[in-house]
């Protein structure tokens, strides 16, 4: 049998996208201590939460994290949903249904 990853069996995909987009983008943290807050475990070595946050289109080589850090999230959702970027539209959109 193939190798399973048990990231996802504890919490829907929905309620852990804006939450891993808040941590990186605002609060700066690196990708490993995303995957420890959440699971308890450094396992994945940030893959997961890198893969994640590259689909939703946020590049995760560094000068992205702790981007918003000091600013309040409506700022950030008023300012990337002025963009025409489908994925700072995206993000608006997730971060508002999530905390706004």
């Amino acid at each position: 049998m193939f190798k399973i990853y048990r990231f996802f069996e504890y919490r829907d995909l929905d309620e852990l996208i804006p939450e891993f987009l808040y941590y990186y983008l605002f609060e700066g943290l690196i990708l490993k201590d995303i995957e420890e807050k959440f699971y308890g475990s450094r396992e994945y070595k940030g893959w997961l939460s890198k893969s994640l946050l590259n689909y939703y289109g946020v590049d995760t080589s560094g000068e992205n994290k702790g981007l918003y850090n000091g600013r309040s999230i409506q700022s950030v959702v008023d300012e990337l949903s002025t963009s025409n970027d489908m994925a700072h539209l995206r993000i608006a959109h997730i971060l508002k249904k999530k905390y706004l």
